[in-house]
């Protein structure tokens, strides 16, 4: 086992060492709508469950989240390496936010940075502690999926390229170019969970709070993110980008 995942996992442990579940008003701005019904009986053991039913949340600004039903789930909001310490993939704790987060994770129609900010508050309405929902926020701010939407830029009057416009091919290493549910053609990065620096990312961010029983909070995990994420070419832009990159995609 490497140095670094002893390390992280130590200071993972220390900075959850709360009770896993907080009183229910401590969030009580954000509700879920609906009972979350997983089928076949028993799927959490194979990791394969499905939505019987549609279900929804509703975040502190008053905006609705729905996975529908027969939504394929596997959890995967919870990272694998953080299973041991924060509960499994179905864990009560966190399957809920986890649901509604990977079914707008995987349609990608919303900004990335409100879906993972829904993730949190799902996971305080669902009565997860402040820092232990902070410190899974955090993860998923630095280690999750992004999209920015691709809007072809307009040419200059005096036919340079314009200001807003940027060759996405070259700048965002390790991305694709797909299209969302919603037909927008997008510029998407699958999840960093695995990559050594999400890794020395956490172990920073675990180090800084160790000392606050408390663990984190939403505004510090924010602030983080911002500081660690800085020459990110997703957290450098807005929710869409003007490019100079032509996209077409054709459904067949």
């Amino acid at each position: 086992m490497r140095r670094g995942f002893r390390i992280a996992c130590w200071l993972l442990l220390a900075a959850l060492g709360g009770p896993l579940f907080a009183p229910a008003s401590a969030w009580a701005q954000a509700r879920f709508v609906g009972v979350l019904k997983l089928v076949p009986d028993g799927c959490a053991a194979s990791g394969k469950c499905r939505l019987d039913e549609n279900f929804g949340f509703i975040d502190a600004n008053g905006l609705g989240w729905e996975a529908r039903k027969g939504l394929e789930t596997d959890g995967a909001s919870i990272p694998s390496w953080a299973q041991p310490f924060v509960g499994a993939p179905f864990d009560e704790a966190f399957i809920r936010a986890a649901v509604i987060h990977d079914h707008y994770c995987i349609r990608q129609v919303r900004e990335w940075r409100v879906t993972h900010r829904a993730f949190y508050e799902g996971l305080r309405a669902s009565g997860v502690p402040e820092g232990r929902a902070s410190l899974m926020y955090y993860a998923v701010l630095v280690g999750g999926p992004k999209w920015i939407e691709l809007i072809p830029g307009a040419p200059c009057g005096t036919g340079g390229a314009c200001i807003n416009q940027v060759d996405v091919s070259t700048q965002v290493r390790g991305s694709f170019i797909a299209m969302n549910d919603e037909g927008q053609a997008l510029v998407r990065r699958p999840a960093l969970y695995a990559t050594p620096g999400f890794s020395a990312a956490m172990e920073r961010f675990q180090a800084e709070h160790a000392a606050n029983p408390a663990g984190p909070t939403r505004e510090q995990a924010e602030a983080a993110a911002a500081r660690d994420m800085s020459g990110d070419f997703f957290f450098r832009n807005g929710r869409s980008i003007g490019t100079s990159l032509r996209v077409r995609i054709e459904v067949r």
